[in-house]
C-alpha cells in the first residue's frame, strides 16, 4: 500500500493528474446534484438558483491559461446550470457537445462513483487529444459539504423522528390501560424508522424542514401529536400525480394554497396542427401589402453584415497598418503614440431564437383570435427576412389532465406552405390553462444553442380552466414565467383583456409585458415590439 486513497491512486494514473481531479470533481457534481433534483424537488428549486449564481461569478474564459482549461470550464458550467455565461467559440462548441453526450449516463439513478471515473476517463483523453498546453486546476465550483451546517438549515431527520417517538411514548405511558396502542393512521405508536421516513417523505414531495415539524412538536400539548402526525401523512398520501402516457409529458404546478409545487400535476398533449386551405394567409398577405413591406425592409437592416473588420484596438488579429505608421511618426516627434494598433475580425451574426406561443382558447372566438394570426404572418414574413429561428405554438385543452400543446411551425420547419396552410386554420379550442404550456415551450427553447433564447406569449388574458382561476391560476403562470427566467429564457407578454390592471402586474412580474387596448392594433404592433426586444 502506498497510503494514498483509491481516488488519489485513480488521479496518479494520468499524466496530468489535476485536470483528472477537476473532472472527477465537476462529475461528481453533477451526479449527486441529479439525484438530489430528482428526490427532493424542492430542493432541486433552490440548488438551481445556488448553481447560477455561482456560474455568474466565474472568471472569464480570457482569463484561462488555455483551451484545456477553458473545454473543463465550460463542461462545467453546462453540467451546473444547463447554459454557458459566454458564448462558447467554434473550436470549443463540438467538443462540449461530445462532452456532454458522454456525461448523459451520470444522470440515471444507478450511477455511482465507478461511473464517474469511467467518464472521468473519457473526458481526459477527449480533452487531451484535442488541445494543447499544460493543465491548471480550475477554482472549485463547490465546497465540501458541511453537515452542521446542513443540520442547522434543514435538521436531522434521526434526531427529529427520536423526539418524536420519546414524546408518543411518553404520551402512551399516561394512557388508561388498554389505550396506550391504539389504532392510528400509523397502525400502532409509529416506530423510530416510520417517523423518519415520513419526515423524509415531508422534504421530498412538500419542502417541509425536519426541524421545522420538531418546532411544532416542541410547541404542541402531547394529546396533539398523534393527531398532528395524521395531518403530516395527509399532505403526502392525498396528493394526486398523474401517471405517464405515451407521447405526453407531465409538469408540477405551483400550488400558491400549499405553498410548494404539486408533482406531476398537468399533462401536456403535443399535437401537430393539420393544415388546410391558406386562403387566410394570402388574405392577410393582400391585407398588408404596404406594411409587410415596409416591415421586410426594417428587418433587412438589422440583418448582420458578417464577418466585420475592426480598426484602431488594443488587440486583435492582424496589425493596423494605418494605426503603426502613425505609431513610429507620434514615437519621432517625440508624442505619446497610441496603443491601438491592431485589427479584429469580429462575426457579426444574430443569435436569437423566438417560440411564439398563442391563446387557443374559448375566449379568443371572434376578432382576437383573427389578428393572432395575422400577427404571426407579419412576423413571420419579417423573420423570413432576418433569419432568426423561430417557432409558433398554440395551447388550449380542458382540465390538467388534457392541455393540448399545438406545433404550428417547429424551429426545425421551414417557413412554407404548410406552415402558412397552419396558421390560416388556428382557431379557438377550449379553456385556457397558461402555466403547462409556458413550461413546455421553455423546454423546448433550453434545446436551443441560441445564446438569446425568448418566449413572446400572446393571450387575451386570465387563465381559466377547470378547477383552475383566480389567485391560484395567477400565481402558478407567474411561477411558471420565473421559471423559464431562471433557464435563461426572456419574456414578453402581449395581452388584449382591458380589464387586466388588476391582475397582470403579479401574473407577469418576472416579464416583460404590455396589454394594447385594442386588438385591431395587435399584427401592427407587434413587429414593433419583437424589434425593440431583439435589438
Amino acid at each position: 500500500m502506498n497510503g494514498l486513497s483509491d481516488l488519489e491512486n485513480f488521479y496518479a494514473l494520468f499524466p496530468e493528474p489535476e485536470l483528472a481531479k477537476d473532472l472527477i470533481t465537476i462529475l461528481e457534481d453533477y451526479r449527486i446534484n441529479s439525484r438530489l433534483k430528482a428526490e427532493y424537488p424542492v430542493l432541486g428549486v433552490q440548488i438551481t438558483e445556488m448553481n447560477i449564481h455561482t456560474v455568474s461569478k466565474r472568471p472569464s474564459l480570457d482569463e484561462l491559461a488555455n483551451d484545456k482549461q477553458r473545454a473543463v470550464e465550460l463542461i462545467a458550467q453546462r453540467l451546473i446550470v444547463g447554459t454557458t455565461k459566454e458564448q462558447v467559440a467554434g473550436n470549443l462548441l463540438s467538443t462540449l457537445e461530445q462532452a456532454l453526450s458522454l456525461c448523459q449516463p451520470l444522470s440515471s439513478s444507478h450511477a455511482d462513483i465507478h461511473e464517474t471515473a469511467r467518464v472521468a476517463a473519457e473526458l481526459y483523453f477527449l480533452i487531451d487529444d484535442l488541445f494543447q498546453g499544460p493543465y491548471q486546476q480550475l477554482d472549485h465550483f463547490s465546497a465540501p459539504l458541511d453537515q452542521s451546517q446542513v443540520n442547522k438549515n434543514i435538521g436531522n431527520f434521526g434526531r427529529t423522528a427520536r423526539k418524536i417517538s420519546e414524546k408518543l411514548d411518553s404520551e402512551a405511558d399516561k394512557s388508561p390501560p388498554g389505550d396506550a396502542k391504539k389504532a392510528n393512521d400509523f397502525g400502532g405508536v409509529p416506530s423510530e424508522d416510520t417517523l423518519r421516513e415520513l419526515l423524509r417523505a415531508l422534504y421530498k414531495d412538500k419542502g417541509i424542514k425536519p426541524k421545522a415539524v420538531e418546532s411544532q412538536i416542541d410547541a404542541l400539548e402531547q394529546n396533539r401529536v398523534q393527531a398532528y402526525l395524521s395531518e403530516l401523512e395527509t399532505l403526502i398520501v392525498d396528493e394526486n400525480g398523474l401517471q405517464s402516457e405515451r407521447d405526453t409529458y407531465l409538469y408540477p404546478e405551483w400550488g400558491n394554497d400549499i405553498n410548494d409545487y404539486r408533482l406531476n400535476w398537468s399533462r401536456i398533449r403535443e399535437l401537430i396542427l393539420e393544415g388546410g386551405t391558406d386562403e387566410f394567409y394570402k388574405e392577410t398577405i393582400r391585407k398588408y401589402a404596404g406594411q409587410i413591406k415596409v416591415i421586410r425592409r426594417e428587418f433587412q437592416m438589422l440583418r448582420p453584415e458578417g464577418l466585420v473588420k475592426l480598426r484602431g484596438q488594443f488587440d486583435g488579429d492582424d496589425i493596423d497598418l494605418d494605426a503603426t505608421v502613425q505609431y513610429f511618426i507620434d514615437k519621432r516627434l517625440r508624442l505619446s503614440p497610441s496603443e491601438r494598433n491592431y485589427v479584429r475580425t469580429e462575426n457579426r451574426t444574430r443569435d436569437i431564437a423566438v417560440a411564439f406561443l398563442v391563446d387557443m382558447s374559448g375566449s379568443t372566438v371572434g376578432s382576437t383570435i383573427q389578428c393572432e394570426k395575422e400577427a404571426l404572418v407579419l412576423m413571420s414574413e419579417a423573420l423570413k427576412e432576418l433569419g432568426d429561428a423561430f417557432a409558433i405554438y398554440g395551447f388550449s385543452g380542458y382540465g390538467r389532465e388534457n392541455v393540448v400543446f399545438f406545433v404550428i411551425k417547429d424551429f426545425e420547419d421551414s417557413y412554407d406552405l404548410r406552415v402558412q396552410s397552419k396558421i390560416s386554420t388556428m382557431t379557438n379550442k377550449q379553456s385556457t390553462r397558461i402555466a403547462p404550456a409556458i413550461r413546455h415551450a421553455t423546454t423546448k427553447l433550453r434545446r436551443r444553442e441560441e445564446r438569446t433564447r425568448l418566449l413572446i406569449l400572446l393571450s387575451d388574458g386570465k387563465p381559466l380552466d377547470r378547477d383552475y382561476y383566480g389567485s391560484y391560476a395567477i400565481e402558478d403562470t407567474r411561477m411558471a414565467l420565473k421559471e423559464a427566467q431562471r433557464y435563461g429564457v426572456k419574456s414578453f407578454c402581449i395581452t388584449v383583456d382591458r380589464e387586466a390592471a388588476a391582475y397582470l402586474p403579479r401574473m407577469y412580474a418576472d416579464s416583460r409585458w404590455v396589454v394594447i387596448d385594442d386588438v385591431l392594433k395587435l399584427p401592427a404592433k407587434i413587429t414593433r415590439i419583437y424589434k425593440r426586444f431583439t435589438t
